[in-house]
C-alpha cells in the first residue's frame, strides 16, 4: 500500500444485506432482539423491516478500512458514529471512506490515518450510518 494522502478514496465494499446475514450475525454475537432477526417484529417496533445491529455496522466499517490498509494496519478507533437510519435487511449497501488526515507516528513507527466512514444503500440517496475511524497504517 502506498501511504495514503488527504482526500484520498478508500476502497469501496459493497455487500446484500439478506436477513439470512442478520440471522447469522445475531447468533455470532448473541444478539437475539428480535427487531434484528423477523421482519415483522421489526415493523411492530417501528422499522419498516428488520435491521442491522450496531456491532454489525461497527463490522461493515472495520472490514472496509482492514480490507483497504491490509493486514499489518491496525485499527485503533471507529467513532463517532451516527446512525441516520436504520440498516435494512434485503438492501444492497455501500460502505465508504475518505482520509480525512493524516497524524504522527505511533511509537512503532506506524502513521496514524483518520478517515470519515459512510454506509449508504445502493437504491437510493439514504445514508443510514455517517462515522469516523482511525487506523495506524503500515510503516512506508
Amino acid at each position: 500500500m502506498n501511504p495514503p494522502a488527504v482526500g484520498d478514496a478508500v476502497t469501496p465494499l459493497t455487500l446484500h444485506l439478506s436477513l439470512q446475514r442478520l440471522i447469522m450475525v445475531s447468533g455470532a454475537n448473541r444478539d437475539f432482539a428480535p427487531t434484528h432477526i423477523d421482519h415483522e417484529a421489526a415493523r411492530e417496533g417501528g422499522a419498516p423491516a428488520a435491521y442491522a445491529d450496531i456491532m454489525f455496522v461497527f463490522t461493515m466499517v472495520d472490514r472496509l478500512l482492514l480490507e483497504w490498509a491490509g493486514p499489518a494496519a491496525l485499527l485503533r478507533r471507529i467513532g463517532p458514529v451516527k446512525l441516520h437510519d436504520f440498516v435494512l435487511a434485503g438492501e444492497d449497501l455501500t460502505v465508504t471512506g475518505t482520509v480525512t488526515a493524516l497524524t504522527p507516528a505511533a511509537a512503532d513507527g506506524r502513521p496514524g490515518t483518520d478517515i470519515d466512514v459512510e454506509v449508504a444503500f445502493t437504491q437510493d440517496t439514504r445514508h443510514p450510518v455517517t462515522g469516523h475511524a482511525r487506523v495506524w497504517t503500515p510503516r512506508p
